[in-house]
This record gives structure tokens, C-alpha cells and sequence, in this order.
């Protein structure tokens, strides 16, 4: 797979995946234990305060996560069609995930960043038998610098 380390801006240090239960979002429904990673801090950044609203402050009390992932671990790919349309079809983009959770072929899986060209999130599937081989290994407060939102809110 290649991959050692992947990234998670969180409120809670958990992969447990339990905010799935509660939350639909891009790749699962409402009712499915989910966790979403990324590759880089950045990214797990980016994915955090795409769902902010300007009015409101930037978050505190978020914690980054560093999650290790084993090098051996196999990984599936979700297939996107080639035209970006699958990024506003949230049916399309929530039922691919939906059944990969759903075989349970894998505990990792990967998908095309809905926000950044060139750039991939990992979905983990904390049922799959394999997902306790996935830890958080460090954890450190996530600093959102006031820079990121100061010209969107004029």
C-alpha cells in the first residue's frame, strides 16, 4: 500500500466511526460507523473548515490525529466516473461508499478529494476485522490560524 501515516482533525480521539451513526456525509449515509483520514495534515484542515460557517468562530478544542497505518494493509479504490459531476451527486458519491462498507473487503479505502485536485482522503471502516490495526499514534492541538477565514467573511 505505501501509505504509513494518515491525518484527522477531530473533536474526539476515537475510530470508533460513531459520528456516522448520527451524520450522512459525502461517502456513507446516515447510520454507518465511518471514519474519514487524509493524507496530510493540510488536507485534514481543509476538510474540517469546508464545513464551517462564516459566522461562526474557528473551531477550539480539535485535536490532530496521526494514524498509522500498516504497510501491508490492503487498500481498495473507489472508482469516481471521470467527470467531476460526481461531486455534487451526493447519492452517487454516499451509495459508492455505502456498499464498499458494506462488503467489508478492506478496512482502508481511498477516494478523490471532493475540495483539492491531485489530492486523496481515505475512508476506514472500523467493522472491517483489519481496522484494529489501525491506531491513532500522536495526537496534538489543531491550531486554525484566523488568516484562513479573515478575507472570506469582509
Amino acid at each position: 500500500m505505501g501509505i504509513k501515516d494518515l491525518w484527522r482533525i477531530s473533536n474526539h480521539r476515537s475510530l470508533s466511526g460513531e459520528g456516522g451513526l448520527k451524520y450522512a456525509a459525502r461517502w456513507h449515509s446516515v447510520g454507518r460507523r465511518i471514519v474519514y483520514l487524509a493524507e496530510s495534515p493540510a488536507g485534514a484542515m481543509v476538510e474540517v473548515l469546508v464545513h464551517l460557517e462564516l459566522e461562526d468562530d474557528l473551531p477550539v478544542g480539535y485535536t490532530l490525529l496521526r494514524v498509522r497505518v500498516p504497510d501491508d494493509l490492503p487498500l481498495e479504490e473507489i472508482n469516481v466516473p471521470k467527470s467531476n459531476a460526481w461531486k455534487s451527486n451526493h447519492n452517487l458519491s454516499r451509495s459508492l461508499g455505502d456498499e464498499w462498507l458494506a462488503r467489508r473487503t478492506t478496512a482502508l479505502a481511498r477516494v478523490p478529494s471532493a475540495l483539492l485536485p491531485n489530492t486523496w482522503n481515505y475512508l476506514l471502516n472500523p467493522l472491517h476485522r483489519d481496522a484494529e490495526l489501525i491506531q491513532i499514534v500522536d495526537s496534538t492541538r489543531a491550531e486554525f490560524d484566523s488568516r484562513l477565514l479573515k478575507h472570506l467573511r469582509g
